[in-house]
């Protein structure tokens, strides 16, 4: 994914106003998700990029890890920024495997439906957070060991970002699984 901007724009100085476009996209991002999967046959689900001898996640592993990474790689570290920068501190914020994370906890034995359906209640609360935080608290900073200094905001707008990386590789997925279906149709996909 390209990068237009190598460092955070404050709101007041982007070409709209971003954070409410990040946060509707994250709060949009379960609803979306179940749109694409609901109904489709597991094999369908499991397909493609997702299937067991590819390097991508299909469908519902992605759903796996967008649950799992709800408050580990998100809401914790906002809240944690939040709360340290309210004193003047700046938490230190370490990566995750998120491969591993979902094998350890036990996503798979869970149905798809139960996965969705707890994403969007909690994202729903997460959202309503996110929105009651005061402006001062979007500057309050963290420090990734990977990413370095960064504001509650590019967090944000991460999270946004991340959702839609996700819900891309869904796209590509069910499509690469109805694909060869198709037939020289094909030939018409821009990416192909």
């Amino acid at each position: 994914m390209s990068r237009p901007m190598p460092h955070s724009v404050p709101d007041g100085e982007a070409p709209f106003p971003s954070l409410e476009a990040a946060l509707g996209v994250i709060e949009r991002t379960p609803g979306v998700l179940r749109g694409l999967v609901d109904g489709l046959d597991a094999a369908v689900l499991e397909a493609g990029p997702g299937s067991p001898e590819a390097t991508s996640w299909g469908p519902r592993q992605v759903a796996e890890h967008l649950l799992d990474v709800e408050d580990i790689a998100f809401m914790d570290r906002v809240r944690r920024v939040v709360d340290a920068g309210t004193s003047g501190e700046r938490p230190f914020i370490r990566s995750i495997g998120p491969p591993a994370r979902l094998v350890e906890g036990g996503y798979a034995a869970r149905s798809l439906e139960d996965l969705l359906g707890e994403l969007e209640r909690r994202r729903a609360g997460d959202v309503a957070w996110l929105r009651s935080l005061h402006p001062d608290a979007l500057d309050f900073e963290g420090e990734h060991d990977r990413a370095g200094v960064f504001a509650t905001r590019d967090l944000i707008h991460y999270w946004a970002c991340h959702d839609l990386l996700h819900l891309r590789q869904i796209v590509r997925s069910l499509q690469d699984a109805l694909a060869p279906f198709a037939g020289d149709l094909t030939m018409f996909f821009e990416d192909a």
